[in-house]
């Protein structure tokens, strides 16, 4: 389980990426950013160990 992201951690994260946050925005993109690593916690257990990985340029189209 990923421990919970804090306002310290996301304005740092931000001030690195060298995006403006207000402080007002900051708890609201707080909660946004853990619900989402939260929505995405089931993906760590699917068993992806047997795929292999593949390279795609990202101006090629997807295969159909």
């Amino acid at each position: 389980m990923v421990s919970d992201l804090t306002t310290d951690h996301v304005a740092a994260l931000a001030a690195a990426l060298g995006l403006p946050i207000t402080p007002d925005d900051l708890v609201e993109v707080t909660h946004r950013l853990n619900a989402l690593v939260e929505a995405l916690e089931p993906l760590a257990a699917l068993p992806l160990e047997t795929i292999e990985p593949t390279a795609r340029l990202a101006d090629e189209p997807p295969e159909s």
